[in-house]
């Protein structure tokens, strides 16, 4: 379940990318060799992303298959010049312009309701295919068993390279309402002066973000890992802004060249005042692919997750498999299989619509196929930011729904109910921090997750419908599907 380029958070920063002209010229006249009539048909949605674009176009534009596709560029209202961008250097891309923002959902719904090729594919606009992506991902339909595949999904690695740093330091415990094991408060990364913090992997590290969403920090374990997105050679200077409980000191360290028995290490102070200190990585420091998906799981608890999500790739998800998801960003479907479900469902906008196709694809009968070979490179929050408004109300939301739509009523029924009971207790936790500070309480995330609640009973009736219909059309029952379900 990755970042889903049809919408973009207003409080992201500028993700970064390459020069979107530097292989304009040199794209614009050149579309995909290719001769025949078309097997499948690759389906970008596209806001405000004339960014991201130009280094997706050229990835398309540089695939080594024998047979001939068609590239659309689903543009859902931008106003940055994307649809003159690609009229002046992509003319061999065909456009679909939509009037509003209709979210990934509905942007790819607008042209995969047009399809007519055999196979649809959908790529990010902030993912670069590898040369080799589009054939490797849709050769298992023409091996043997592939006739009940209904679609394929391929691995998503991170945009750059990363040094993989160990973090070591004392912890404090923050009191009674609050039992976490603390180590540093995070507020900056810097990698030669440019800041990237939003850029750093911190799964392995932090609790997740805080905060506003402009300004983000993150608080760490007391051990643990972080990847930092650094460039390819030479040294690199590293800064942290951070801060913590009391004075001590903060041990930093990484992996040698490849053979060598040792890696570099700093031991760097940090006190109760936010103060940033630095320190240079030597340009031999070992650069690594950090996974974003190889497919996805849904745990027991109805939650969905990106299969692999932040492991450094050490070639552990190199063999082909059955999963129980595909990801959005990067998967073939069977056209006519998709105009039988009707695509993706429009009500999602973003986030959990390619989890909820996956579980009707299953409930036909039909497998998805994860193909390590179809590699795309994806920018890291490019399009939403992670635990912003948007992200938390569609996750949460669009949770309630699919499982409304798919699950057992077991499952269902535990995860809606559980709900409210959560936002309560949260909101009573909420007022009794805010009486003991003399504070005013924090209401936002409480509201946050009331909007949620209402519209998931304002679309219900029609989740119900839809369950129904699954029913009546599944050739695999709902108990049967939960038994892909990862226990966490």
């Amino acid at each position: 379940m990755t970042d889903q380029a049809g919408m973009t958070d207003p409080t992201a920063d500028p993700p970064p990318t390459a020069d979107p002209t530097a292989d304009a010229a040199s794209a614009q006249n050149s579309p995909p060799a290719q001769s025949g009539t078309p097997v499948a048909t690759v389906v970008i949605v596209n806001w405000n992303g004339a960014h991201l674009l130009p280094a997706c176009l050229d990835g398309i534009a540089k695939q080594e298959t024998s047979f001939a596709f068609e590239t659309w560029v689903v543009d859902n209202a931008s106003s940055d010049g994307s649809r003159e961008l690609l009229a002046e250097r992509y003319p061999w891309v065909r456009v679909v312009a939509s009037e509003r923002n209709l979210g990934f959902a509905g942007g790819n719904n607008l042209a995969l309701r047009q399809v007519t090729t055999p196979y649809a594919v959908l790529v990010n606009n902030d993912a670069i295919p590898e040369p080799t992506w589009l054939a490797a991902l849709l050769a298992p339909f023409d091996e043997p068993g592939g006739r009940h595949l209904g679609a394929t999904t391929g691995k998503v690695v991170f945009l750059p390279r990363f040094l993989r740093i160990r973090l070591h330091t004392s912890t404090f415990v923050p009191g009674p309402q609050d039992s976490r094991e603390l180590g540093v408060r995070v507020s900056s990364v810097t990698v030669d002066g440019r800041e990237a913090l939003r850029e750093v992997l911190w799964e392995k590290l932090t609790y997740g973000a805080e905060g506003p969403a402009k300004n983000p920090y993150f608080w760490t374990r007391g051990d643990g890992e972080l990847c930092v997105p650094i460039p390819d050679g030479g040294p690199v200077t590293l800064g942290f802004t951070w801060a913590a409980e009391s004075r001590k000191q903060v041990i930093l360290s990484w992996d040698g060249p490849t053979g060598a028995a040792d890696g570099g290490r700093a031991e760097l102070a940090v006190g109760p005042e936010s103060a940033t200190v630095s320190l240079t990585v030597g340009g031999e420091a070992p650069r690594v692919d950090v996974i974003n998906n190889v497919g996805g799981i849904v745990l027991a608890d109805g939650y969905g997750a990106d299969r692999g999500y932040q492991q450094v790739d050490t070639g552990q998800f190199d063999q082909s498999e059955d999963v129980f998801t595909a990801c959005g960003n990067g998967m073939a479907m069977r056209s006519s299989l998709g105009h039988e479900l009707g695509w993706f469902d429009d009500a999602f906008f973003l986030y959990y619509e390619d989890t909820d196709l996956s579980w009707r694809i299953r409930a036909r009968g039909y497998t998805i196929r994860y193909v390590p070979g179809a590699v795309l490179r994806h920018i890291h929050s490019a399009s939403s930011v992670e635990w912003s408004p948007l992200f938390v109300f569609h996750t949460d939301r669009n949770r309630l729904l699919m499982l409304t739509k798919d699950a057992t009523a077991t499952l269902a029924l535990s995860a809606v109910l559980r709900y409210p009971v959560t936002t309560a207790s949260i909101a009573v936790r909420t007022m009794r921090q805010a009486w003991r500070a003399r504070s005013r309480p924090a209401v936002r995330p409480t509201l946050l997750r009331l909007r949620v609640c209402g519209s998931y009973l304002r679309l219900l009736p029609t989740m119900l419908r839809a369950r129904r219909q699954i029913g009546a059309t599944a050739a695999e029952r709902r108990g049967s599907l939960q038994s892909w379900l990862v226990s966490r």
